[in-house]
């Protein structure tokens, strides 16, 4: 039974030929549309039904166009493109098994040398256009298959096909699409709501309020172009013939700029000062709110952007929560695309179909904010309460550098300083290789642990006998009475021999440590 894609296809073991030019490749255009040109909201309406029918090239280039003319939004998107590419991105193997370990190991060895952030990034459009493509080149590189050449395609290039639920590329070639063989493309989508995937990009949304935006900006510019100027009114006599009808008009216009014109004796101009009332606060209004709709299409908030009204803080975190959502959710989108598409074929191609199930997981690292003081605080109290913990962990979770050796240390005060051994055994671990006390001490802590191991052996038999006689005590003076009797028979010669040879080697660490540090041959 053939193993098949996401499509449904069975998935071939050789990766798209590539003998010639890919058909993926070299799509990109240098002609445009631009569609903003002039845009009406009638205009907006027929280009959003075009891509509603499946043709995306018209709202493609709108959508571009867009982001490339108004700041906020630009920020907005490269707000929502950048934090998931900005993270720490491992691949990790499918599961503990050797031969997943050793796929992982074989795609990482690739994945570190690939331009994948480049790729993210050409991934990410999709956030906005509700899809993106990136088309492969697959060659053969030190004995295995790896993808050498990428290239985003512009969703201006795709025709979607509702009978096959997928995106066809359109090429010179086939005008009306062709379907990209397995592994020949990475293709992410963006659902920002359920429903066709042509309309699930965040620029349908946020369209409608750019070009509301863009009205009012005009409106603003004429306003201030105007704004303060008086009224200039030209009167002339009924008999005035068209030429100096035109002369005069021509005047009055130019005194708006020039302070200057020639005009008949015959004719007049008036000057009507007007009483400043208002100002540009509407259109300002109207664009901040256009702005703030648009970064809560976008972040989903507003106080962690500047569009937004200052909270509390209690409130500041609620908004950072849900931005955190949003790019957790990206993130895992994503690493699932990119699994699916990318390490699914490197596996396929170079160690067979049957082996896709053990495809490495690609992973970003996301990491929330931590509370210091607060974590701080809970892991005083949990040792108050008596819980184990590691140096090398709090060292770690606050970025602490392990004091060296003879290195001076912070005490809080009122507290008491270390004893000689702890700290020396605080500094054990980042020490420069070390000689005499250090050296000895550590042979005793190595000593320490292994002579646990050995007397918990040496102390089962002898454990086991005592509790048996608790389970069958009737009460204390009854229990008193049997560990009495039991006494003479607990062997307990393996744990006095495991003892004495401890103490020894103790004594004769510690002399020879004395021994290193004079600098004494032995």
């Amino acid at each position: 039974m053939p193993i098949l894609d996401q499509y449904g296809n069975p998935i071939s073991s050789s990766p798209p030929t590539n003998k010639t030019p890919s058909p993926v490749l070299g799509l990109d255009s240098r002609w445009r549309s631009y569609p903003l040109r002039g845009l009406t909201p009638q205009r907006l309406a027929q280009i959003l039904r075009e891509a509603d029918d499946g043709y995306l090239e018209t709202q493609a280039e709108l959508f571009e166009e867009m982001e490339e003319r108004d700041g906020t939004l630009l920020k907005l998107m490269q707000d929502r493109r950048l934090a998931s590419i900005g993270l720490e991105w491992r691949v990790e193997p499918k599961d503990s098994s050797s031969e997943a370990r050793r796929y992982a190991d074989a795609f990482r060895e690739v994945w570190t040398d690939m331009p994948w952030r480049g790729l993210m990034l050409d991934l990410l459009d999709a956030l906005g256009q509700g899809v993106s493509m990136v088309g492969l080149v697959w060659e053969r590189v030190d004995g295995l298959w790896q993808p050498t050449q990428f290239q985003h395609i512009g969703a201006k290039h795709l025709i979607y096909d509702f009978n096959l639920r997928r995106f066809k590329i359109r090429t010179q070639e086939e005008p009306t699409g062709m379907l990209p063989q397995y592994g020949q493309v990475i293709e992410h989508r963006y659902r920002a709501r359920a429903g066709s995937p042509t309309r699930a990009g965040l620029m349908r949304t946020t369209a409608w309020w750019y070009l509301f935006k863009h009205y009012e900006l005009k409106d603003w510019l004429t306003y201030g172009e105007l704004y303060g100027q008086p009224y200039r009114l030209g009167k002339y006599d009924p008999a005035t013939g068209k030429d100096e009808r035109d002369a005069l008009e021509a005047a009055v216009r130019n005194l708006g700029t020039d302070a200057a014109g020639v005009i008949s004796k015959d004719t007049e101009i008036e000057i009507i000062e007007t009483a400043q009332r208002g100002g540009p606060e509407v259109y300002e209004k109207l664009i901040e709110l256009a702005n703030r709709e648009m970064t809560l299409a976008v972040l989903g908030q507003t106080l962690t952007s500047s569009e937004g009204q200052h909270g509390t803080q209690a409130l500041g975190q609620v908004h950072l929560k849900t931005r955190m959502d949003l790019l957790e959710a990206d993130t895992l989108a994503l690493g699932e695309t990119l699994r699916e598409q990318l390490a699914k074929p490197f596996i396929a191609f170079n160690f067979g179909i049957e082996r896709i199930k053990l495809a490495p997981v690609i992973q970003g690292i996301l990491e929330e904010e931590k509370d210091q003081k607060q974590r701080a605080e809970t892991l005083d109290l949990l040792q108050q309460m008596g819980v184990p913990i590691p140096e090398s962990y709090v060292q770690r979770e606050f970025g602490l550098p392990a004091p060296q050796a003879n290195e001076r240390i912070l005490i809080r005060p009122g507290a008491q300083r270390p004893t000689p051994l702890e700290a020396t055994r605080v500094s054990l671990e980042s020490a420069r290789p070390s000689r005499g006390v250090l050296n000895g001490q550590q042979y005793v802590f190595e000593l320490l642990g292994q002579a646990l191991n050995l007397g918990s052996e040496a102390m089962k038999d002898p454990l086991d006998l005592l509790l048996e006689q608790v389970r069958q005590a009737d009460g204390y003076d009854d229990l008193r009475r049997r560990l009495i009797r039991l006494f003479p028979q607990l062997d307990v010669s393996q744990l006095s021999r495991l003892l004495e040879v401890g103490v020894t080697l103790a004594e004769l660490a510690g002399m020879l440590a004395q021994r290193e540090d004079a600098d004494v041959d032995g």
